[in-house]
């Protein structure tokens, strides 16, 4: 009952998406090995519409909205450079059906960075819109913006509809709404992912294993950690404290490939 009456801090929140993070990266690289079972591919599908929520919350709370994105878009230089050393390390550009050279494979397997900071040019570009500033310059930043997300960033085909209701729901102050959006689009992807089963097109697996692999409706799992948010940023607010996500997610990842590179 203590939990419901003080609520979340954004930074209890972070710490709890990171957590989950690797466990999410884990299960992805190593899962096998450590013999996990497939419900666990479930547990992380919360963490990006976390960042992306905490994201939203940090527009309307930071005083340099530019320095904002180029904290970043630095980190995705960063991971970005990371990735292309993995890939050429482990030939993950291969496409692994026709065998060639795949180059837009070098934007990832992760960057989530790279996601945020799109997501944030988009919403920037919204507020301009929405507040009659600077149209001409801001309706273009926010197509290309979208489309980019869309088409290239990670998970950006899933994040984007919920970025979009995050913002407006936290510009307009419509928690109710905002929640209720989330669960209508989570229900569509759990639709998308039933009939893609009840289709046939993975006729060889379970309902529970391509629900598993299909998984992006338990993003659902978002509604209650904003419910239960309180609106204050939490931890001590140092430097370090600000920074540590800005480290811990590339080199994280960069350990995990190097374990999965011996195992």
């Amino acid at each position: 009952m203590s939990l419901l009456k003080k609520g979340l801090t954004g930074y209890q929140l972070k710490v709890l998406a990171m957590i989950f993070m690797l466990v999410d990266h884990l299960n992805m690289y190593l899962g096998p090995e450590l013999h996990w079972p497939l419900w666990i591919n479930f547990l992380g599908r919360f963490v990006a519409p976390t960042f992306s929520f905490l994201l939203v919350e940090g527009y309307f709370h930071t005083r340099n909205k530019r320095r904002y994105l180029k904290r970043l878009l630095l980190g995705a230089l960063v991971v970005g450079i990371g990735n292309i050393i993995y890939n050429l390390l482990t030939k993950a550009y291969i496409n692994p059906f026709d065998h060639q050279p795949n180059y837009l494979l070098f934007l990832g397997p992760h960057n989530i960075f790279l996601t945020l900071a799109l997501q944030l040019i988009m919403m920037w570009s919204l507020d301009n819109i929405l507040n009659k500033h600077r149209r001409k310059v801001s309706w273009p930043a926010f197509i290309v913006s979208a489309l980019l997300m869309f088409a290239f960033a990670e998970g950006g085909v899933y994040l984007l509809p919920l970025a979009l209701i995050f913002f407006l729901g936290r510009k307009y102050h419509k928690q109710a709404p905002m929640l209720w959006a989330t669960f209508f689009w989570c229900a569509l992807l759990f639709a998308k992912a039933y009939y893609s089963y009840s289709s046939g097109a993975t006729a060889s697996v379970s309902l529970y294993d391509h629900l598993t692999f299909a998984s992006e409706f338990m993003m659902v799992a978002v509604i209650p950690l904003i419910w239960l948010y309180n609106g204050k940023r939490g931890g001590s607010g140092s430097q370090a404290e600000k920074s540590f996500f800005y480290i811990f997610y590339p080199v994280h990842l960069w350990i995990i490939y190097l374990i999965k590179a011996f195992v």
